[in-house]
């Protein structure tokens, strides 16, 4: 029994092509999102290790209140490596908004030493910027930077660029950082009492550093020191993803609703077709719960393929997307590939795909074996409250008899209106992130990685050619459901015109509802991430309102596009042929 339920799951698989290229295409969509999210962050971890390996970096960065403090930490037992303490201070670029730690060097450090990128590794008289703070203000090798004192200004001129294992991508730690020489330093803030020591520390033993970290704390004034371990730098290091993550997670939140109503409307589709088969299955003795098991089987092998699909898609991109992690870093991020990753993406996938296959088949499949024999298809459901309202209603008849075709199969038109919701959603959500990162003023720097915003134009283009394939398998459905009453209407004096208006327009009316009710849906998805980043609500904006116009607008031309096809089509069936249709 086991081989015949396989045999008729994959039976006429050719015969659905658009419909399972349709389901590995969202599943594989959904997977790679999954996988994106996990490996983003994994892809900096050996790129963050070798350039804590080249800086020799500290196991402890301990910031105190004095040197005297410094020496008491350094003092402590476990200590197998450390420098002198370095002094730093604060200071305004002139000209923007932008602060500098300056930390002044007597003489070359090595622990936690800074990795020379371009230009000199030492200060000298002039000035080592933090590459990712260099490269965020546009400043090169060569450029004389202007930072304010109790004074007159302080010229510098830009002799290099490098790298800290301790120093996230600016703007996200800020101030940034630079190294100047002591001299320099006390040119800046000649008042020694405003400065700070940082002691780098490397212990005999790393592992024991969050231990030491407390035992150095109660060896100082409380509240006069602050403490960073290696793990909490490269845990900083790893936040560089943070965003990224939750853009992913959002979408693949997204992207499992939207298999759950697709996959819902196919399965449901194909069990209409096959009604005659089925009551034949259940005639010889296949069990509904069986007919359900071929339907899943198909599901679960699409669902397969697609997630395999999807993990290779986001091996490959995962280091793509942490790409702005590189500007504090010595090396480029590389591919992690966990294996462990494919089966937390599968795990989602299959749930939620097996899920909706199973529930639609039993659905398609509540019926009698005599009620599948008499008749050739599945008869559609009784008309609804809305389907009389809409018969009583002063429509224009074309838009009536598409609109009680859609009525007369209501799941399906509530899936796919839900799925063309979410897809609003998701695209209000990246006018609104578009809208807020414009906002900024010209001489901000965000704090947004450049990638973020392709990341979600790219998913929102996923979506849209998902949900416009979806309008176009469910309208050659329903114009093959529909062939008889099309011949019936062809012979009742309905022009090839006004048969294929009645899809275009009942499918348009459906999206303009669902589109309607996606502006506030994203709105509020929008404002709900925003506020799991951490972002200030006088800072956020939402888009404007000419440009949540044109998603309406939009969703009508991609509708209209998208089922002018089966409609022709609808319209060439000759009415003798269409009337002799089974």
């Amino acid at each position: 029994m086991t081989l015949t339920l396989v045999r008729l799951a994959f039976a006429g698989l050719r015969s659905r092509l658009l419909a399972s290229a349709l389901t590995v295409l969202l599943c594989s969509a959904a997977a790679a999102t999954i996988v994106l999210a996990l490996e983003v962050g994994a892809t900096v971890r050996d790129p963050w290790q070798r350039t804590f390996a080249e800086a020799n970096g500290a196991h402890v960065l301990a910031n105190v209140a004095s040197a005297a403090d410094a020496d008491k930490i350094a003092s402590l037992p476990g200590v197998a490596e450390r420098d002198k303490p370095i002094p730093n201070a604060n200071a305004d670029v002139l000209g923007t908004t932008d602060r500098l730690q300056l930390a002044g060097q007597a003489t070359a450090p090595h622990v936690n030493t800074a990795i020379p990128i371009e230009g000199g590794g030492q200060p000298a008289a002039g000035i080592v910027l933090e590459r990712s703070f260099a490269e965020a203000l546009g400043l090169t090798v060569g450029t004389t930077l202007r930072l304010a004192t109790t004074g007159d200004p302080v010229e510098l001129t830009v002799v290099g660029t490098a790298v800290s294992p301790s120093q996230p991508r600016y703007p996200r730690r800020n101030p940034g950082l630079a190294w100047v020489s002591r001299a320099t330093l006390e040119r800046v803030q000649p008042d020694t009492d405003r400065w700070r020591w940082t002691e780098a520390i490397r212990l005999s033993d790393p592992a024991a550093a969050p231990d030491f970290a407390v035992r150095a704390a109660g060896a100082v004034p409380p509240s006069s020191a602050s403490f960073e371990t290696w793990q909490d730098q490269r845990e900083s290091a790893l936040q560089e993803a943070a965003p990224t993550r939750l853009v992913l997670t959002t979408y693949t939140i997204v992207l499992l609703a939207v298999v759950f109503a697709v996959v819902a409307i196919l399965v449901t589709a194909r069990a209409g077709a096959q009604h005659r088969e089925i009551g034949l299955l259940k005639a010889v003795g296949v069990t509904p719960r069986q007919i359900t098991v071929v339907f899943a089987l198909e599901s679960a092998v699409l669902g397969l393929v697609a997630v395999v699909s999807g993990f290779a898609i986001g091996v490959v991109l995962a280091p793509r997307l942490a790409a702005s992690s590189i500007a504090t870093m010595v090396g480029a991020p590389t591919i992690a590939m966990n294996p462990w990753h494919l089966l937390v993406a599968a795990c989602p996938v299959l749930i939620v795909l097996i899920g909706s296959a199973a529930s639609s088949a039993r659905r398609g499949t509540g019926f009698s074996v005599l009620q599948a024999i008499q008749s050739g298809s599945a008869a559609p459901a009784s008309r609804s409250r809305l389907g009389r309202l809409i018969g009583r209603a002063a429509l224009p008849l074309v838009l009536s008899l598409g609109l009680k075709d859609l009525v007369t199969r209501r799941h399906r038109a509530t899936r796919l209106a839900g799925a063309i919701v979410v897809t609003g959603a998701a695209v209000v959500f990246a006018l609104s992130m578009q809208a807020n990162l414009d906002a900024q003023a010209a001489d901000e720097v965000s704090d947004v990685p450049r990638e973020l915003p392709v990341l979600v134009y790219t998913l929102d283009a996923v979506l849209l050619l998902i949900t416009v394939t979806t309008l176009i398998a469910v309208a050659l459905l329903s114009v093959r459901e529909r062939v008889r009453e099309y011949g019936v209407l062809k012979s009742v004096g309905l022009t090839p015109r006004q048969i294929a208006s009645s899809l275009i327009s009942a499918h348009v009316a459906l999206a303009t509802v669902a589109v309607i009710v996606s502006i506030p849906v994203g709105i509020v998805l929008y404002l709900t991430v925003y506020g799991i980043a951490g972002g200030s609500p006088e800072d956020r904006v939402i888009a404007s309102w000419w440009s949540l116009a044109l998603v309406p607008i939009g969703t009508v031309v991609l509708v209209v596009l998208a089922t002018t096809v089966p409609a022709r089509l609808a319209t060439q069936i000759p009415t003798a042929e269409a009337l002799r249709y089974e």
